[in-house]
């Protein structure tokens, strides 16, 4: 029967998946529990494995959120632009577009702009007209820029080739694979 009620362990690996607590040794000092035990913990039941895919989710789920926003900001911007040109294609059948109302129509586009500017910066996007695609390819040229970063480093502090070959593995283990990326971590 293990010394440790199954609520310790399930508590220590919630203040580990969460980051509440950064360290070992300090959830062992809260739970009352011993550092090699949570060591053994954190080994068998791979809370490694588990933050990485808590971690990855966290990330996608705020991507998916942004591209929300983006496509939710995106309508209501188009159906504003629509009523302003409405507006102005009223004006122009009705009798001609009047000196007043062009002013009018330009004030309005110019609130217009400022507020998707606003609402735009207000969310994190970008103003630019950056696409979702765009800033992935981003992402994923930086991810691949920091993973050829610390092979360079692995290459030139690690002597050993079993030891490379063994640290390789597990960064192709840990880390989500596209079809170009193979040849970044087998350079080892």
């Amino acid at each position: 029967m293990p010394r440790h009620g199954k609520g310790k362990r399930e508590e220590a690996l919630r203040l580990y998946l969460t980051g509440e607590v950064t360290s070992l040794a300090e959830i062992a000092r809260r739970l009352r529990v011993k550092p090699q035990t949570l060591s053994a913990w954190r080994k068998a039941e791979d809370w490694d494995g588990l933050r990485l895919k808590v971690d990855r989710r966290s990330a996608e789920k705020l991507v998916e959120q942004l591209a929300t926003e983006r496509v939710t900001l995106n309508a209501q911007h188009f159906k504003l632009w629509g009523v302003v040109v409405s507006h102005l294609f009223e004006s122009l059948q009705a009798q001609g577009l009047q000196p007043e109302q062009v002013r009018t129509l330009e004030r309005i586009s110019t609130i217009l702009e400022r507020a998707q500017k606003g609402q735009r910066l207000a969310r994190g996007l970008a103003l630019d007209g950056q696409t979702e695609e765009q800033i992935r390819a981003e992402s994923a040229a930086e991810t691949r820029h920091l993973i050829d970063v610390f092979v360079d480093v692995v290459r030139a502090e690690v002597g050993e080739e079993e030891t490379r070959d063994r640290i390789a593995r597990s960064l192709l283990a840990r880390l989500p694979q596209d079809d170009g990326e193979d040849a970044h971590v087998h350079a080892v």
